[in-house]
């Protein structure tokens, strides 16, 4: 039995280092394009969007530095922990342990060539993260495999641990909030979903004419792949992305630290919406290849959410579809479901070179029964009540560059209004493995409306309105160190409720992100925004000048330590300065973040300091959530302290439990704060989250 190790090792090791010689060291760097720091692969891993949910960037980060810290063992890890990197997809892990069962443990990175459906650029960007230790103990987990434990059931409760005031004495129920989710997937092949959630001031009850059935939203899918002519099909609450988002995006970019992201390398196409908002289709898309090219069609019919108005002669119609889903009040309940929409669209794309190259065209029609009077100027709106839209997109590999864009065209039967158009075209140049420069311009036109959309922006709402250019550099002197600077010019092309007056804004961020070791990273980033804004009515004197230039410099040092291999410590400092109509206005805080992981405890605890004048100055901190909870960055404005715990405990394999509790102190009056802090009637508040979450 050792000969035969021995001799399956020899072999093995033979074999991949002539693949490795002759073909690795080339597709790695023409894939990936010389990914030499941290941050690249956090970015190249985040647009994989190979996630169990819609998770946030700063969370992603999370997991990934700790495993940059301590890589994996690829022999002794578990199927939870490979999935939490987002490295690989569900198929590929199932793959990858079966492998183990079949041959044995790994004995070189490069037997991971051997695993059915591994390419290179998904091992390339695995590498950093995991490692092969010199044994060939067997693990048992390897063994069984074949049982799949991607199905889940969550339940989160938010207990209302403030208390009831005046200005909730309207609500229809208690302002306890609950979220259950369950999903199966039946072999890769078949998975079906269930969300439904309770917000806080909604009800239990069961009323067909409000559709409420217990829960206040409900949101059902069942999901198909690989079904004979069927790639994929979603029925139920779906969403779908394809192109550069100028008509269909599945919304997902970069918030918090991170550099913003301007090319959707990889365009994740229909998959099911699990969200607790109604920002989702609801009806059927399928995917199939027709010979090389692929198409998408799909098809919506649900109701949404507005405040009906009426005209002169008594006709319904209203100003914007609400996509919050929150009926805690007689008012917001009167808004569920008043609004039909019909949507009907496809997509035809066709892949080349490894799918790093693609063009396609996206074709999206939808229908309100009740027409939409959408305002883009204080005195003039028009009427909208269906459009046709049209886009086609690209994106082309040429050596070390990359070229991205769409056209859009929108046909709306509207009053007053034409067609409107919008464009989105940039590239991405890696010069060396030390430089890299991407750039993009765009323009979105007048009333350009897309309800479905979510291109690259700063200013403009889902109405276009507003045209720019953005640019980033990034030096990697060493493997260790790099640096970053971006820049993003904008222009409002017409005046808008928000703005009085058509201007121009631009905003600057250099960072420096230098890891010491595999333990230590020290993050250093500052702002500057140039951007317009209008004059209080108390100021605005003048009828010629309505809005001036607001000008704020934001500084941050952040340094992630970690301690030992049970103890993460992060020390983080803010700093803003203000000025606005010639009145400065500082804010500045404090925060520090102690981690503990042993065995089946974690334990996370987060304290802030802060002081800041006004609204204007606040300031957004990353808190500790329970998974799968989505972006946790909260503002934080006047002079207080926070401080938040989660505990994590898993008694068993499958079984997660987690609790969190946060707590706000004021120093100061609360008036100042209001309208960041709410459900603030005395100096302080407390809030606590409680999830279980069980894998079978």
């Amino acid at each position: 039995m050792l000969h035969s190790q021995k001799f399956k090792a020899c072999v093995y090791t033979l074999f991949f280092f002539i693949l490795l010689v002759h073909k690795v060291s080339i597709a790695f760097s023409v894939s990936l394009g010389h990914l030499v720091a941290f941050d690249d692969y956090v970015n190249a891993i985040y647009q994989r969007q190979n996630f169990t949910e819609e998770a946030d960037f700063e969370s992603i980060k999370e997991r990934l530095q700790e495993a940059y810290a301590a890589p994996l063992d690829l022999n002794k890890t578990t199927e939870a922990s490979l999935d939490a990197l987002g490295i690989l997809s569900k198929n590929q892990i199932k793959n990858y342990f079966t492998h183990l069962a079949t041959t044995g443990p790994l004995y070189s990175r490069y037997e991971l060539q051997a695993i059915p459906d591994f390419d290179l650029v998904t091992i390339a960007l695995l590498l950093p993260f995991v490692y092969v230790a010199e044994t060939y103990h067997l693990p048992c987990h390897c063994l069984k495999s074949s049982t799949s434990k991607s199905n889940y059931f969550l339940f989160r409760y938010v207990p209302a641990l403030c208390s009831r005031d005046f200005s909730q004495s309207s609500t229809l129920g208690n302002l306890n909030r609950c979220t259950f989710q369950f999903l199966f997937d039946h072999q890769n092949d078949i998975t079906w979903g269930i969300t439904a959630r309770k917000q806080a001031g909604e009800s239990f009850c069961w009323d067909h004419a409000t559709y409420r059935y217990g829960f206040n939203l409900w949101s059902i899918f069942v999901m198909v792949n690989h079904k004979k002519y069927i790639k994929r099909m979603v029925v139920g609450d779906y969403q779908i992305g394809h192109g550069q988002g100028l008509l269909l995006s599945a919304g997902y970019t970069h918030k918090g630290d991170a550099i913003s992201s301007v090319i959707r390398s990889n365009h994740i196409g229909i998959r099911p919406y699990k969200g607790i908002r109604r920002v989702g289709l609801r009806g059927v898309a399928i995917t199939s290849d027709v010979g090389m090219v692929e198409l998408t069609g799909f098809y919506a019919n649900h109701n949404l959410d507005a405040a009906l108005l009426l005209n002169g002669q008594q006709k319904c119609y209203t100003h914007r579809i609400d996509c919050i889903g929150k009926y805690d009040t007689s008012y917001n309940l009167a808004k569920k479901g008043v609004v039909n929409e019909q949507v009907l669209g496809c997509t035809i794309r066709k892949q080349c070179h490894r799918n790093q190259t693609e063009v396609g065209m996206n074709l999206l029609y939808n229908h309100y029964d009740i027409p939409v009077m959408i305002k883009d100027k204080a005195t003039v709106s028009y009427l909208l009540q269906n459009q046709l839209g049209l886009s086609l997109f690209y994106r082309l590999l040429w050596k070390n560059c990359i070229g991205f864009g769409e056209l859009g065209c929108t046909f709306p039967n509207a009053i007053w209004s034409k067609k409107s158009k919008a464009l989105i075209i940039g590239c991405i140049i890696s010069f060396s493995r030390h430089i890299d420069l991407s750039g993009t311009l765009y323009y979105y036109g007048k009333r350009w409306y897309t309800p479905y959309g979510n291109a690259f922006k700063h200013y403009s709402t889902d109405y276009g309105n507003e045209k720019g250019g953005y640019a980033c550099l990034q030096f990697t002197p060493l493997s260790s160190w790099k640096l970053t600077t971006s820049s993003h010019f904008f222009t409002i092309l017409y005046p808008k409720p928000q703005l009085k007056i058509a201007s121009i804004g631009h905003y600057l961020t250099t960072r420096s992100n230098y890891i010491f070791n595999r333990s230590t990273i020290l993050l250093v980033q500052h702002k500057l925004y140039h951007h317009p804004r209008n004059k209080s009515k108390a100021a605005d004197r003048s009828d010629d000048i309505q809005a001036q230039r607001a000008i704020q410099n934001s500084f941050k040092c952040r340094i992630d330590h970690k301690l030992t291999h049970y103890w993460w410590s992060n020390l983080e400092v803010q700093y803003t300065h203000y000025n606005f109509l010639g009145e400065p206005h500082h804010g500045y805080a404090l925060s520090g973040r102690q981690k503990w992981q042993r065995n089946k405890w974690k334990l996370t605890c987060k304290s802030i300091l802060f002081k800041t004048q006004n609204y204007s100055t606040r300031l957004y901190f990353y808190l500790p959530n329970p998974l799968y909870s989505g972006t946790q960055f909260r503002s934080y404005c006047g002079n207080g302290m926070a401080t938040t715990w989660l505990v994590c405990w898993r008694p068993v394999e499958v079984v997660r439990l987690e609790m969190q509790y946060t707590f706000i102190y004021l120093f100061d009056n609360i008036n100042k704060t209001k309208s960041v802090h709410k459900c603030l009637s005395t100096r302080s508040k407390h809030n606590g989250i409680i999830q279980i979450l069980i894998n079978f």
